[in-house]
C-alpha cells in the first residue's frame, strides 16, 4: 500500500541558503509537527570541492533553521547536468509527498513561474506548492475557489489546495477565510467550506476579487483549475492582483502538463494592469441581504447595528420567503467612499468582523442609482 502523502517527506529545492528561512516556514507548517523536510542542492556535474563545500555548508545552515521550526529535517547535495535534472532525479528517488518551490513571482512571455520551476512542473511525478514570498509573515489565509475549480478534472487541483490550506491553518491557527468567486451553481463541497469560518462570494473573476479582498499580510493558497486560463489565473494574474502578499499555487501532477504551460503563458510576460484611478465617490447605497441559519436569533435591530458601523441604514425589513425555512433581514446602507470598491469593502469588513453572523449567507448589491465604477456592481458573501 503506498504511503499517505501526509506521511511523506516534502522536498525543498535550496538554490539560495541565505533566503530559504521563510520558505522554510511555510513548509515546516505543511510538514506538521511530526513531518519531515528533505532539502536539495543540485550542482553541476563539473562542480569542483570548493562548490560542493559551499552547498553543504548552506544545507547545513538551513537544517538548523528546518529544526528551529520544529520539524525534523536533512540535506543532500546532488550532481546532475541541470538542476531540474537533478530535482526530477531525487523526486523519483525518495518519492515525497509534495515538492515546495520558491518563486520570484514574475512571469514571461514564454515561462509561467520561470524556466527551472515550468519544467519540474510539467514532468513532476508529485504535488507542487509553488511559493511567492510577501512582504511580511501571514496572519490570515485565504482560498479562493472559483467555478473553474468545480469542473470536470478539477478536483485534483482542488483537493491539494483544500489539503494543503487545512494542513497551514491547523499548524499556524490563522482565520481562514473562502472566497467564492464566478457564477455560482450550486453549493460548495462541504470539505471546502468546513475551512473557513465564512465564505465569501464575489462573483467577479478570481483575480478581481482577490485584488477587493486581499490584504499584504494574507497567505492566498491558489488552486490551478484544469484550464490554460486556470493556471494563469493562479499564477500571473494573482501576483498582479495581490503584489505584496504571500501567494501559494497549488499544482496537481497533471493539470498543467505538456501543451498547457505553453498555452497559459499567452499573456503572462504583459506589466501588470494599470490601476484605475477613479474621481471621489459621490453617496453610495449597498442593497445588503442577510440569510440567516437555521434556528438563529439574531434580531433585526442587531443587524441594522452592524450594519451601521459601516455607514447610514435605512429601508430595514425582514422576512420569510415560502421556499426557504430560513429568516431573511435586508436593509441599505449609504457609504461615502473614494471608490465603490472601497464602500462596498468598508460594508463587507463589518459584516465580516462581526461573530452574530457566522453561518448566515449574506448579499452585497449596489443600489441601481449608485455612482459609476469600474468594478461590477454586485458581490455577495456567506458566511
Amino acid at each position: 500500500m503506498p504511503t499517505p502523502e501526509r506521511d511523506r517527506p516534502i522536498l525543498v529545492p535550496v538554490a539560495n541558503p541565505s533566503s530559504i528561512g521563510p520558505l522554510l516556514r511555510h513548509a515546516a507548517a505543511l510538514a506538521g509537527r511530526d513531518g519531515e523536510v528533505h532539502l536539495l542542492t543540485v550542482v553541476g556535474e563539473g562542480a569542483d570541492a570548493d562548490a560542493h563545500a559551499h552547498a553543504w555548508q548552506g544545507l547545513t545552515e538551513a537544517e538548523r533553521t528546518a529544526h528551529e521550526l520544529g520539524v525534523h529535517a536533512r540535506g543532500q547535495v546532488r550532481t546532475a547536468s541541470d538542476v531540474e535534472t537533478g530535482v526530477l532525479a531525487a523526486i523519483a528517488e525518495t518519492d515525497p509527498g509534495l515538492v515546495v518551490l520558491g518563486w520570484r513571482g514574475r512571469s514571461s512571455t514564454t515561462d509561467v513561474f520561470g524556466r527551472l520551476i515550468d519544467r519540474v512542473v510539467g514532468r513532476s511525478s508529485v504535488p507542487l506548492a509553488v511559493i511567492r514570498l510577501g512582504l511580511s509573515l501571514p496572519d490570515r489565509i485565504v482560498f479562493p475557489v472559483s467555478e473553474e475549480h468545480l469542473l470536470p478534472g478539477g478536483g485534483g487541483s482542488l483537493s491539494l489546495a483544500a489539503d494543503l490550506t487545512r494542513r497551514l491553518r491547523d499548524r499556524t491557527g490563522h482565520r481562514t477565510t473562502i472566497l467564492r468567486t464566478g457564477a455560482r451553481t450550486g453549493e460548495l463541497p462541504a470539505a471546502i467550506t468546513e475551512l473557513g469560518d465564512q465564505v465569501h462570494h464575489d462573483p467577479r473573476r478570481t483575480h478581481r476579487a482577490v485584488e477587493a479582498f486581499a490584504r499584504p499580510s494574507d497567505l492566498i493558497v491558489a488552486a490551478v483549475a484544469p484550464t490554460a486560463s486556470g493556471l494563469r489565473g493562479a499564477t500571473t494574474h494573482l501576483a498582479w492582483a495581490a503584489p505584496d502578499a504571500t501567494l501559494l499555487v497549488a499544482v496537481d501532477v497533471g493539470p498543467t502538463r505538456g501543451a498547457g504551460l505553453v498555452e497559459a503563458v499567452a499573456d503572462a510576460g504583459r506589466p501588470a494592469p494599470a490601476r484605475v484611478v477613479e474621481p471621489p465617490a459621490e453617496e453610495v447605497r449597498i442593497v445588503v441581504t442577510v440569510r440567516l441559519p437555521e434556528d438563529d436569533d439574531t434580531s433585526s435591530s442587531r443587524i441594522e447595528e452592524i450594519l451601521r458601523t459601516a455607514g447610514e441604514t435605512d429601508l430595514l425589513m425582514s422576512w420569510w420567503p415560502a421556499s426557504d425555512t430560513r429568516a431573511h433581514v435586508g436593509a441599505t446602507v449609504t457609504v461615502r467612499g473614494n471608490s465603490v470598491n472601497a464602500a462596498m469593502a468598508r460594508v463587507m469588513t463589518a459584516v465580516h468582523e462581526a461573530p452574530d453572523l457566522r453561518g448566515a449567507e449574506i448579499t452585497y448589491d449596489l443600489d441601481r442609482g449608485a455612482p459609476r465604477s469600474v468594478e461590477p456592481a454586485e458581490r455577495s458573501a456567506t458566511r
